[in-house]
C-alpha cells in the first residue's frame, strides 16, 4: 500500500511538472537532504565551464569548489558538481530553480555522486540543497538560503502547489540540523 501511494505521489508530481511553467518539487526538510547525500559540503565556487551531454540533447555546467569543511563525508580538498543548464556557443538551455554560481560565491552543499562515471557530485533535491551564505543583517553571523525564484512547492497532503520560497536560517542552525539528522542516520 506504501509503495502504491509513493508511486502515485511521484506521478503527480510528475504530472505537474509537465503543466507547470517552471519547476515544481517536493520539499525537502534539513534531515532527509542529510540522508539522501553522501557529503555536506562547505565551499566556494571556482571556475565554472558548460559541456554539452554525449548525445548532444543538453547542456550541464560544471563548478569547480574549494571546500574548507565537510559537515558529512570525507571530500578532497576540490570537488566538481554538475548542474543541468547553460550556455553553450549560441546555445542556452535554463532549467527552473537551478542556480549556477559565481567564482567566489560560498555555499553549504548538501551532494552526492552524479550517475555518470565522471566523478563530478550534483545537488540534492535539484536545488534544495544549494544552500548559499549570505551576509547577516547584524554583520556578525552568517545566514544561509536555499530560496530561489521559478520552482513551486508541491504539498503532497492537500495537493496544493505553492511558491519555494526555501528556507533561511543562521548557518550555525543549518550546522546544528545537519549534526542532529547525522545522530539520527547512526541510530537508526
Amino acid at each position: 500500500m506504501r509503495l502504491l501511494k509513493t508511486s502515485f505521489m511521484f506521478a503527480l508530481v510528475f504530472v505537474l511538472m509537465l503543466t507547470a511553467n517552471g519547476t515544481t518539487i517536493v520539499p525537502m526538510s534539513i534531515e532527509r537532504l542529510t540522508h539522501a547525500s553522501t557529503h555536506v559540503l562547505v565551499a566556494q565556487a571556482g571556475d565554472s565551464w558548460t559541456q554539452w551531454n554525449p548525445e548532444h540533447t543538453m547542456i550541464f555546467t560544471f563548478t569547480k569548489f574549494r571546500v574548507s569543511r565537510a559537515l558529512k563525508g570525507q571530500a578532497a580538498n576540490e570537488v566538481i558538481v554538475k548542474q543541468m543548464g547553460g550556455r553553450s556557443g549560441a546555445y542556452e538551455q535554463k532549467v527552473a530553480g537551478v542556480r549556477h554560481w559565481q567564482s567566489g560565491d560560498e555555499a553549504v552543499l548538501f551532494v552526492h555522486p552524479s550517475q555518470s562515471p565522471d566523478g563530478t557530485l550534483v545537488v540534492t533535491g535539484l536545488m534544495q540543497g544549494d544552500f548559499r551564505m549570505l551576509p547577516s543583517a547584524n554583520g556578525k553571523e552568517k545566514m544561509v538560503s536555499n530560496g530561489v525564484v521559478g520552482v513551486e512547492a508541491f504539498n503532497p497532503q492537500q495537493g496544493t502547489t505553492e511558491h519555494f520560497s526555501g528556507s533561511r536560517m543562521p548557518f550555525t542552525r543549518l550546522k546544528s540540523l545537519v549534526q542532529d539528522a547525522m545522530v539520527h542516520e547512526v541510530a537508526k
